[in-house]
């Protein structure tokens, strides 16, 4: 298992772009281990979705930027990663149905 963690100084801009990149990635990559999935991935989503609040408190940045400002790019659930997450979830959906049904 391995946890992404990027520190540093960031702008909101700049904030929602990693932001962005680590929760697409643990959409993608955090189903593919049976601990992972039922708890790791789950307790990792929440925790971005907290600090995800945190970067929205971020200022604005300045024009006095030294280095270029990262692209934010597409929000998390209109990147293709995020459909991975859908897997998991049709799964569970699935189980449940065929318990229900019998």
């Amino acid at each position: 298992m391995l946890f992404r963690k990027q520190k540093g100084r960031f702008c909101r801009i700049c904030g929602t772009a990693v932001f962005r990149e680590l929760t697409a990635r643990t959409l993608w990559q955090g189903w593919w281990q049976p601990l992972s999935a039922a708890l790791f991935n789950p307790i990792t989503i929440i925790l971005n979705l907290l600090v995800r609040s945190r970067i929205n408190l971020l200022h604005e940045p300045g024009y006095d930027l030294v280095g270029t400002r990262l692209d934010p790019g597409k929000p998390v659930l209109r990147r293709p990663a995020a459909l991975v997450a859908l897997l998991p979830a049709a799964f569970v959906l699935f189980i449940a149905g065929s318990l229900v049904i019998g």
